[in-house]
């Protein structure tokens, strides 16, 4: 780390100390939020609990926001200072397994974070905001306020993810999901097949023709799909059959191409069985992420100041997608992972388990930590301010 002031060090350790002393609050949150997860645009409770949290730390909270009811943005400190940063608290959980991706972690962390810096530095230094975002699961929160242009007047953006790994750099697909419908005509199977044009037929001949696409592939590109209208009855000839499916890849060149081969072999599979196609791509798709590597190295920086050492894990070793790539795009973005356990999957029972207990708990105190300290180091460094704009262009 670079040489730092007496005075920055005080701030460094105030911070710190104000992390510890808001644990215990922000730990009973993480813990209610384990024990009452909320699904995604239903996360009512939760954002009122994180609102309330602010308000009590002289945030000004604006809500909703667009047609999010369950988002918001709290602000503190001026405006005009030299660095604005946001701190993204999410809140969503998944059906029956709860909280198995951790935001009942990341969001509180996101909260403490801001209520330590917030505490130590001026507001003339740096003005804080909040970003409770919902919906992460369905991919689209983030994506609707950055339509919003909540995320314009921000120099920096930030969060951390629990994880079984500790990385400070942390890269996510693109991801295009699409729908495949074939209408064709329905018959009676048995007394006239000849009349009927099968629409399932068209689904799996694009299932065969996808699995022989992936022979031509890239190892980078991942495609999943699942049959979401098969028909209804076994003697009714399908005049309606449908599929969806996933296309990622960490190259948006690799990505469109690969997008282009898969809606080439569903035309191709309507013609062959003589149905009409119908192409419908999500709302919730997410461009590759745009990675800021100075400011991922001062989060490194922050995590070897605090005697962590990062998990030997490539940027782009086991991941997704999510909808924090689109903020990315608008403002200079990191979604670090903080270790809540060994060999752990995301989306699982055991993930949900870790993030409610101990180990949990602990990965969002060095979340809070680490990010307090972060935003600090921009705000009393113009030099890493200038090198983190210059990384995105």
């Amino acid at each position: 780390m670079s040489e730092i002031s007496c005075h920055e060090e005080q701030e460094r350790e105030a911070l710190l100390e104000a992390v510890a002393a808001g644990s215990a609050e922000i730990l009973e949150l993480a813990r209610w939020m384990s024990a009452h997860p909320e699904l995604s645009l239903e996360e009512r409770e939760t954002r009122r609990r994180y609102v309330d949290y602010l308000l009590a730390r002289g945030f000004a909270v604006h809500e909703p926001v667009t047609e999010l009811d369950t988002a918001f943005v709290a602000v503190r400190g001026d405006e005009e200072a030299p660095l604005r940063a946001g701190l993204l608290a999410e809140m969503d959980a998944l059906p029956e397994i709860g909280h198995a991706c951790g935001h009942n972690l990341s969001g509180p962390a996101s909260l403490l974070a801001a209520s330590a810096l917030v505490q130590v530095l001026p507001s003339d230094v740096a003005c804080i905001r909040v970003v409770g975002c919902p919906a992460e699961e369905l991919g689209i929160g983030k994506r609707r306020l950055v339509a919003a242009g909540v995320f314009e007047k921000l120099d920096v953006a930030m969060m951390a993810h629990a994880s079984d790994m500790r990385r400070a750099h942390r890269l996510f697909l693109g991801l295009r999901k699409f729908e495949f419908v074939f209408h064709g005509r329905a018959s009676h199977a048995a007394a006239y097949p000849e009349r009927g044009v099968n629409a399932l037929d068209g689904v799996i001949t694009l299932f065969v023709s996808v699995g022989l696409l992936r022979q031509q592939l890239s190892r980078e590109i991942r495609i999943h799909g699942i049959v979401s209208d098969g028909g209804d009855v076994p003697n009714v000839i399908p005049e309606r059959a449908a599929a969806r499916f996933w296309v990622r890849a960490l190259d948006e060149g690799e990505l469109e191409d690969a997008v282009t081969r898969v809606v080439r072999c569903a035309e191709a599979a309507a013609q062959t069985c003589g149905a009409r196609l119908e192409v419908r791509e999500e709302e919730n798709s997410s461009p590759v992420m745009k990675p800021n590597l100075p400011l991922a190295n001062v989060y490194r920086e922050q995590l070897e100041a605090l005697g962590l050492a990062e998990t030997p894990h490539p940027p782009a070793a086991h991941i997704g997608s999510s909808d924090i790539t689109h903020v990315a795009r608008v403002v200079p973005t990191i979604h670090p992972n903080f270790p809540i356990g060994k060999d752990l999957q995301l989306h699982t029972r055991a993930f949900a388990e870790a993030a409610a207990g101990p180990q949990g708990e602990a990965g969002l105190l060095e979340a809070a930590r680490a990010l307090a300290l972060t935003i600090h180091t921009l705000a009393r460094s113009p030099q890493r301010r200038r090198e983190v704009a210059a990384a995105a262009g």
